[in-house]
């Protein structure tokens, strides 16, 4: 999983809000429920933080 989550954290900040969290997982390869993990994962390590307003409801904490 630790490969995973630097996949999608590097996803992520490339991403810049254009798709959704789910959207980008689907785009890695990953199911909509192991992009949940991801997501769940990161935030407990402070990674990601989750925000309003665009297509994409979280961003990677500077």
């Amino acid at each position: 999983m630790e490969e995973d989550k630097k996949k999608y954290l590097d996803a992520l900040r490339k991403n810049n809000g254009k798709l959704d969290e789910r959207a980008l997982g689907e785009s890695l390869g990953f199911s909509k429920e192991y992009t949940d993990e991801l997501i769940e994962a990161l935030m407990a390590d402070e990674k990601i933080e989750y925000s309003a307003g665009q297509n994409c409801s979280y961003k990677v904490k500077e």
